[in-house]
């Protein structure tokens, strides 16, 4: 049997669909990767959040629906949580980091918590709470692919930059020149997660794709993603959110934060919630997160 894999052309998405290939070479499955650009490739000036929903995979996903490729690999938390009812996230392998970093230049003097300086971003996630976190940082437009962003703080466009360290480590990226630390705000939804998209009808291949899911980081991506899903934000809402399976105690904990606005005022709110489960519950994950992301429209929790 042979897959078509969809991904885009980024440097990070190839790493990534490379890996998914490589588990799949490993099931004796032949596969094609095949490039398609999106939205969010073609124009690299704008803010994401100009450019609708999906910037980054509803072209993907029109090949799918078309057959012109069987599954397609995303950077997850990019994925709508409102999508295709023909679609499927079918399988997550293990997560890797969902931490955010600050980098700055080692040759730079800064002291990160409390000169004013910007900081390069594209997220209105980071951008939201990092009002609250450090104040002292100026929020500058970043866009391009990690190599592309490196630079530009090399360069010295930028006193600072934030970016997922996931995409780091999995392109092996050399920080050595930079000074670095984690941010203390919670991910995006499912950072750090490799999805594999597939059509719902396709059951042999779906029936595969299961064979190199990470059942752990499958729940616990749901449960993030339904909590956004019944909030209502999509990917670029001020919306953090982070569950963690106990495996030894079998219990799904997920915490979720939102930089609430009303009117002048901005606040972040919190809330979060557990269920007892297995890995295989994963209706029980989504009724987790449905609970918690419903939570911020009934209470007012603020923590800071």
């Amino acid at each position: 049997m042979k897959l078509r894999i969809g991904t885009r052309g980024s440097t990070l998405a190839m790493v990534q669909t490379e890996y998914i290939a490589g588990l799949l070479n490993d099931l004796d499955i032949e596969t094609e990767i095949i490039i398609v650009k999106t939205t969010g490739d073609k124009d690299q000036n704008k803010k994401l959040a100009d450019l609708g929903i999906g910037v980054f995979t509803k072209e993907l996903d029109n090949k799918m629906l078309e057959n012109e490729i069987d599954i397609a690999v995303h950077s997850l938390k990019d994925v709508p949580t409102l999508w295709s009812d023909e679609l499927q996230i079918t399988a997550t392998p293990k997560r890797e980091s969902p931490d955010d970093i600050i980098i700055w230049r080692k040759d730079c003097d800064f002291d990160i918590e409390h000169d004013e300086l910007n900081v390069g971003t594209s997220s209105i996630r980071r951008t939201s709470f990092l009002q609250f976190t450090n104040p002292n940082l100026t929020p500058k437009l970043l866009r391009g692919n990690v190599a592309t962003r490196i630079n530009k703080l090399r360069n010295g466009e930028y006193d600072t930059i934030v970016m997922a360290k996931a995409g780091l480590i999995r392109q092996g990226i050399d920080l050595s020149e930079f000074n670095y630390k984690k941010l203390d705000i919670l991910p995006a939804p499912a950072q750090g997660v490799i999805g594999v998209a597939s059509r719902k009808a396709d059951a042999k291949i779906n029936q595969i794709l299961e064979k190199i899911c990470d059942k752990k980081t499958y729940i616990e991506a749901t449960a993030e993603r339904w909590a956004l899903k019944e909030y209502g934000g999509g990917c670029q809402a001020p919306f953090g959110a982070f569950a963690i399976y106990d495996t030894e105690e079998g219990i799904l904990n997920l915490r979720c934060e939102l930089v609430d606005e009303q009117g002048t005022i901005k606040r972040v709110k919190s809330n979060e919630g557990f269920v007892i489960c297995t890995t295989d519950d994963v209706e029980l994950s989504k009724e987790l997160g449905a609970r918690v992301g419903a939570s911020f429209k009934e209470i007012e929790t603020f923590t800071y």
